[in-house]
């Protein structure tokens, strides 16, 4: 069927958007010294015992040496200092490995090649984000192209992308099963019929293929990397509770049965060969990997050591600093300046959110029923992901943003509403007040001090006075609740040109 003319500007500007990430992600790729990112060399050396025709590797101790490692990266990796040693990822599971074995034959091995093949599973991550935004509000094409523009310029998560690691794999799974849940959701109806009660069959309007698919991607996730592992409670307690509302109990059950077997069969045979090989109940490996990978420090000797301020301090800075981009072996930052606009962009972003959250109670009754019920997943994909992120710190000082990325979707999502409702006139004006009210509080406070912040200070005026020009060109031309879409892709563009900068001024120097 042939697009209408009204939807083909949208998918134009996907297209140049996805064009605009590879390039990117290209010259990340190239400019990236080799082994330079986090973790490179153990998923290569994975990859190339497959590659040897060695069969799957396991973790063995020795496999990790942390002081080693240390000069590895403070020597950023000299010719004569074997990588080969570096093993600590043969837990993981295969799925991504065995995919990229015959691309290490290809190119006997080139590091580049390899990077190049995730920068390329990148652009079916961005797609499916679109997609499936685009699915939740097909009347709202800004929110969507906004959503999939700040996956794909996200810095860390480019730098990710175009890394040897199965993060993008995983986030390629993550993506697609997500899609194919909010379709799942989106297009269904209510059926009009009670269904046989001889009959397991669902009706019509519950497909099985979707469930069946769901099912799938699920299995293919526990292949390829522990961070999926979410998509379980996500996909079984969406398909039971909108199956439940939309249909009755017993479909409930019927398409939860529809769904879980088949992840569970694909997920058992790694699970029972990491029983077997690890021990006890230990089916992911990681309980050994925790054994074999012994001197990163803990999150209780960490507070011991400093105390809490200064550990959630450190959480919050490092989190919210390795979320945009803090690169090669998390050592190499961005000028200060840098993640102060990203805070102040992320502060006026969240202004934005309150708002929409304060009309939604206008806006909800329009919604239909699938557009309700398709936030369910969204929202406990967020929850699940941050839980996770919580609980990983527990018990190791792990303060990577990136370990948020499987939550890319929902979050992609939020900046695009937060920055969407930011741009009518009455918020814009309320934001760029509050901006100049703390400009000017900070003001009186560094006087005080004896110590102001210019640039602070300048970046809180400029961002004020964009917004007031944009409440002003918004009441003077009736856009109220449609932004100009030059101003809604304005931080989208220029974060594609930090991107652009991050290689030469930061990677490259420093590495």
């Amino acid at each position: 069927m042939p697009q209408s003319n009204d939807q083909r500007p949208i998918h134009l500007t996907h297209y140049s958007l996805l064009i605009l990430y590879f390039a990117l992600a290209v010259l990340f790729a190239v400019m990236t010294p080799d082994w330079q990112n986090p973790d490179e060399p153990a998923h290569y050396n994975y990859i190339a015992h497959i590659a040897a025709g060695k069969g799957l590797p396991y973790l063995q101790m020795g496999d990790y040496d942390q002081a080693y490692l240390e000069q590895l990266t403070s020597e950023r990796f000299p010719p004569e200092l074997s990588i080969e040693t570096l093993r600590y990822e043969f837990h993981q599971p295969p799925l991504y490995y065995m995919i990229a074995a015959p691309l290490f034959w290809i190119g006997q091995g080139n590091l580049l090649l390899l990077r190049l093949f995730n920068a390329v599973i990148g652009l079916g991550v961005i797609t499916l984000i679109f997609l499936s935004v685009h699915k939740i509000v097909p009347d709202q094409p800004l929110i969507a192209l906004g959503a999939a523009a700040f996956v794909a310029f996200l810095p860390m998560h480019i730098a990710i992308l175009a890394s040897v690691n199965n993060d993008p794999l995983a986030g390629l799974i993550l993506a697609a099963t997500m899609y194919v849940l909010v379709r799942w959701i989106v297009n269904g109806r209510p059926q009009t019929d009670a269904p046989s009660p001889h009959s397991p069959i669902p009706s019509p309007q519950s497909p099985i293929t979707p469930l069946l698919l769901l099912g799938l991607l699920m299995g293919l996730g526990f292949l390829t990397k522990a961070t999926t592992y979410v998509l379980l409670p996500v996909v079984v307690m969406t398909v039971f509770v909108v199956s439940w509302r939309r249909w009755d109990g017993r479909q409930a059950w019927i398409n939860t049965a529809l769904t879980l077997p088949w992840a569970l069969l694909l997920g058992m045979p790694l699970w029972l060969r990491n029983i077997y090989l690890y021990g006890g109940f230990d089916f992911l490996g990681l309980r050994w990997h925790d054994q074999v990978v012994t001197g990163q420090p803990t999150t209780a000797d960490w507070i011991t050591t400093h105390g809490w301020a200064a550990y959630l301090e450190r959480a919050w800075h490092f989190t919210f600093s390795s979320f945009w981009g803090v690169f090669g072996w998390m050592g190499v930052f961005m000028d200060s300046r840098v993640y102060t606009a990203l805070l102040i962009f992320s502060a006026i972003v969240l202004v934005g959110l309150i708002s929409a959250a304060i009309q939604i109670r206008h806006s909800w009754p329009n919604l239909t029923s699938g557009q309700r019920w398709s936030l369910l997943p969204l929202l406990l994909l967020l929850l699940g992901v941050i839980a996770s992120y919580g609980w990983y710190n527990l018990g190791f000082v792990q303060h990577q943003g990136r370990y948020l990325f499987p939550a890319l979707l929902p979050v992609g999502l939020l900046f695009a509403i937060g920055w969407h409702a930011v741009l009518r006139p009455p918020v814009s004006l309320a934001c760029a007040a509050a901006l100049l009210l703390g400009m000017f509080v900070m003001v009186g406070v560094d006087i005080f001090q004896n110590d102001v912040n210019l640039w602070t200070i300048l970046l809180m005026a400029v961002a004020a006075i964009g917004l007031l020009f944009n409440a002003a060109l918004a009441l003077r031309n009736g856009w109220w609740n449609h932004p100009y879409p030059l101003i809604y892709a304005l931080p989208f563009l220029l974060l594609a040109l930090l991107d652009v900068a991050i290689p030469f001024l930061y990677i490259g120097p420093q590495l």
